[in-house]
């Protein structure tokens, strides 16, 4: 069944704590290892402030919230791709696909000529949801331009890692031409 992914607007708690429980599922599984216990990625009030801003996207199927995505543009001609979540029992059914689809639409609609996104990944093993993530990615046509240390992205949370970790650093061109500013 395909996803409809629309973009949200507003602050609507109920919808809010909806969204946080679809990604704090998704990321649950994605990032199993790599936070301390109890850690959530987010909360009903964080997808407030970012539904606020009119770049939330949802995706359902059959009238189920299944997944979600947030862009916000980071310059005159990027926009950043963050919170793709798919809940774990609708991986593979083209939610994900629909929601990131959808954010590129909706960042070329805003002006943007590059998507980026990032990856947060472990230094010294291999995560398997990750590595199913970058190859994910990479056939959308993102590609790795850089690696992160923690602290420059998250300085914030590095006390709340179980392992050491970086994020890999994404862009994808949003005129279908092969070039990549940096």
């Amino acid at each position: 069944m395909t996803a409809r992914v629309e973009v949200l607007a507003g602050d609507d708690e109920t919808l809010a704590k909806e969204l946080a429980r679809v990604i704090n599922s998704a990321y649950a599984v994605g990032e199993e290892g790599l936070w301390q216990p109890g850690w959530v990625r987010t909360t009903p009030a964080e997808v407030v402030e970012l539904t606020r801003g009119g770049g939330m996207l949802t995706a359902s199927v059959e009238d189920e919230i299944v997944g979600c995505g947030c862009v916000q543009p980071l310059d005159a001609t990027t926009t950043d791709l963050g919170f793709v979540s798919v809940l774990p029992e609708q991986w593979g059914g083209g939610a994900g696909r629909a929601i990131v689809d959808a954010a590129e639409d909706l960042a070329r609609s805003r002006g943007a000529a590059t998507m980026q996104l990032e990856l947060l990944v472990p230094k010294h093993w291999v995560h398997p949801h990750k590595d199913r993530l970058r190859g994910w990615y990479t056939r959308l046509g993102y590609r790795t331009i850089r690696t992160a240390p923690f602290a420059e992205v998250a300085s914030h949370l590095e006390s709340q890692l179980a392992t050491p970790c970086e994020f890999l650093v994404f862009r994808k061109p949003l005129d279908g031409g092969s070039s990549l500013h940096t």
